[in-house]
């Protein structure tokens, strides 16, 4: 969820099973929910005009939450295949929460020492200009002066300018990067990162232990994902599961595909010969998800603080103490000639 998100909408769908298990009247329960927003907002005028929809009597809940844009494609998909509409609206809002996204987890230990870097290449480049002014003026007083600043072999545009380019690709390659993997691209992330593939797993398995607690079937539930899964590049991955279903074919084959962690796969290929229904399979796997989540990712963010934040501190001191020592001299000898 948002911050930023309007919280009168955050709170609808638990409002709405609230009173839905009490057995309130929908209509009235939204009605005394608008009335309750003092605002003209966006939202209220969205669910004026669900309210509306609701007094036609055309269409069910779940029909109009998602024409209105209170549920998604897929949760409207999960709704709608749930046993009943306060099942599938219990089963939107426990996934609501989740999150496979590691890029707040980046921030601290690989983007913000990245920063550091690039923006010290960026003073050196303002530093340099500064120098050439100073050299051109101790030149005029003494030239033979220059010789013994002691400038540094590297101290110049075309290494600063390097060094400032690959830096900036460095951190947008890891940024983009991510972003374009974690999405469209899982599959290689799994296969060098299994971090994620625990991460995704936490939710993914979280969403068929309750797509089959609530009644779906496996192939039935593979084929759901497989068109609605907010996750793109998993889609394919899912479309293989129902294929497999299908063809009544061994599960762990396409999870072994995708590079999914060997102790998942495992996990999967021992149920399917011991024959445990796949509620409790896939229970379990989000168990052990969680678990190696967990422990596998502080490992990863102190790993990552060490390296960024080393290679940070290295090139910043270097580059800092030169400058520093540059300025120095620069200052006492224009003071001593002039």
């Amino acid at each position: 969820m948002s911050m930023f998100a309007d919280p009168y909408e955050q709170f609808l769908l638990d409002y709405l099973v609230t009173k839905l298990e009490n057995g309130s009247n929908t209509r009235k329960a939204l009605l005394l929910y608008k009335e309750q927003i003092t605002k003209e907002t966006k939202f209220k005028k969205r669910l004026e005009a669900a309210i509306k929809d609701m007094e036609i009597g055309k269409h069910k809940l779940e029909a109009i939450l998602h024409k209105h844009g209170f549920l998604s494609a897929f949760q409207y998909s999960l709704v709608v295949n749930s046993t009943n509409t306060i099942d599938g609206l219990r089963l939107v809002l426990s996934f609501q929460k989740a999150s496979s996204n590691l890029l707040p987890k980046m921030i601290n230990p690989i983007y913000v020492p990245m920063s550091i870097i690039i923006f010290t290449f960026y003073g050196l480049i303002v530093y340099l200009g500064l120098l050439d002014a100073e050299v051109a003026q101790l030149k005029k007083i003494n030239p033979d002066v220059v010789q013994f600043l002691g400038i540094p072999g590297y101290f110049t545009y075309e290494v600063a300018y390097s060094g400032l380019f690959i830096s900036i690709f460095i951190t947008a390659f890891m940024f983009f990067g991510y972003l374009y993997s974690e999405k469209y691209k899982p599959a290689w992330l799994y296969k060098v990162f299994e971090t994620q593939a625990f991460a995704d797993g936490r939710f993914m398995f979280r969403i068929l232990h309750g797509m089959l607690s609530a009644g779906i079937s496996f192939h039935k539930t593979s084929l759901i994902l497989s068109k609605d899964y907010f996750k793109v590049g998993l889609r394919p991955f899912f479309a293989e599961l129902a294929e497999l279903i299908h063809k009544n074919k061994k599960l762990f084959l396409a999870f072994e595909k995708y590079h999914f962690p060997t102790i998942i796969t495992a996990d999967i290929k021992l149920s399917e010969l011991s024959q445990v229904s796949y509620p409790a399979v896939t229970k379990a796997i989000y168990e052990t998800c969680d678990t190696m989540y967990e422990k596998n990712i502080n490992y990863m963010v102190m790993q990552w603080r060490f390296m960024f934040w080393l290679i940070a501190m290295l090139v910043t001191v270097v580059i800092g103490s030169d400058i520093i020592n540059l300025v120095i001299s620069t200052f006492t000898f224009k003071t001593l000639y002039q």
